[in-house]
């Protein structure tokens, strides 16, 4: 994959995040290209080598018709494992530090369908970051606003019929 400034791409833990620059540093007599990366979801800035871009997950943002099998992965049947909340959580966690788009659907199909009782839950945290992760690299592929995907996302992880604007 090649890169830009401007362009956007995904982090696997740390979402989008825009290409600030494309610079050489030199460290220990080695010259080395890097990502200047800025997280559109947080404040974080970091740098990434380009030739480890693959091996850190950094990917393209999904187009609008991944998108739309995503939402059919989030309109699924929710798994019907009766686990204890404490390794329910720790796997929702697992699942969602791998970065895997389909593993964040799977979680916020999960988590909603099971609607926490508490809105200082850990579980509901967890929705809420994942959730905005999610509706921020939506928004993107869709041209929408982040709070429109997130509607988008709630509506299917609910198992509703949801229009994706093409």
């Amino acid at each position: 994959m090649s890169f830009s400034e401007g362009q956007t791409i995904v982090h696997p833990f740390h979402g989008p995040l825009r290409v600030v620059r494309v610079a050489n540093r030199t460290i220990r007599g080695a010259t080395t290209s890097y990502l200047d990366l800025k997280s559109l979801a947080f404040p974080l800035d970091i740098s990434v080598p380009v030739n480890r871009a693959e091996q850190t997950g950094l990917r393209a943002v999904v187009t609008a018709e991944r998108v739309a099998e995503l939402l059919a992965i989030l309109r699924a049947p929710k798994s019907e494992e009766a686990i204890g909340w404490a390794r329910r959580f720790k796997d929702y966690q697992a699942r969602v530090l791998t970065g895997d788009i389909e593993q964040l659907c799977f979680v916020i199909r999960e988590i909603t369908r099971r609607n926490p009782k508490s809105s200082a839950s850990a579980e509901s945290q967890l929705l809420r970051s994942t959730r905005s992760t999610l509706a921020i690299e939506f928004g993107l592929a869709l041209e929408l606003s982040q709070e429109d995907a997130a509607d988008i996302i709630d509506a299917a992880a609910r198992n509703e019929d949801v229009s994706v604007p093409s």
